[in-house]
């Protein structure tokens, strides 16, 4: 599947690698100089996904959000910017950005950003019939419930730092449960015992736990 990006940045150097490295990804990619003219192409077309930078000349990425969000209201939206603070990361969020990126950022790694803020976004795929009783057993446990949930906000957690969100000091109890959702489907082990949501994980907890 095709995925069609709008894409708002003014420096023309990133702009064209941008446009040349994501095309090769295999997205088809409307490349803007700035956020005004991406906003008129939203208002003309669909698009799946959209990357903004902040620091534009006339309208900032962030400021153009909201109007992007009443245009298309479903579209995953990437902000990036070289100057990033704490503050500006909440404000982005708040006017309507799935993801927040500091240049430089690798190429390889904004693909995958990008494909799963458009999986996040997507339409809710049914569970097979025969998955609902691992999955809700492996959620009918609050240890694991909140594992989920701390997953979702955090993206990626590592052992020790996933066991200090959710709060639980015995590593051998905390190894199961994590087994459990590793088997049915939900979390997603990595090297270097790094775990994150599946995209089953993600639509479950949209359905289930928000």
């Amino acid at each position: 599947m095709t995925l069609h990006l709008l894409l708002a940045e003014d420096d023309p150097q990133l702009r064209e690698v941008l446009l040349e490295a994501l095309t090769i990804e295999g997205f088809e990619v409307v490349a803007c100089s700035n956020a005004e003219d991406a906003l008129d192409k939203a208002a003309e077309q669909p698009f799946d996904l959209a990357l903004f930078d902040v620091v534009m000349g006339g309208m900032t990425g962030i400021d153009a959000l909201s109007q992007l969000r009443r245009l298309q209201p479903n579209i995953g939206v990437i902000v990036t910017t070289a100057f990033a603070t704490v503050n500006l990361a909440v404000d982005a969020m708040k006017k309507g950005a799935d993801e927040f990126l500091t240049k430089p950022f690798n190429l390889e790694a904004l693909s995958v950003t990008l494909k799963r803020v458009h999986a996040e976004h997507g339409p809710k795929a049914t569970i097979d019939e025969s998955e609902h009783d691992s999955i809700f057993s492996a959620l009918s446990n609050p240890i694991r419930r909140s594992v989920v949930k701390q997953l979702k906000i955090h993206r990626k957690l590592k052992f020790m730092d996933l066991c200090r969100v959710v709060g639980i000091e015995d590593h051998t109890k905390f190894n199961f449960h994590l087994r459990q959702l590793v088997n049915s489907g939900l979390v997603a082990k990595e090297d270097g015992r790094v775990y994150s949501l599946t995209s089953q994980g993600l639509q479950i907890y949209s359905t289930l736990l928000q």
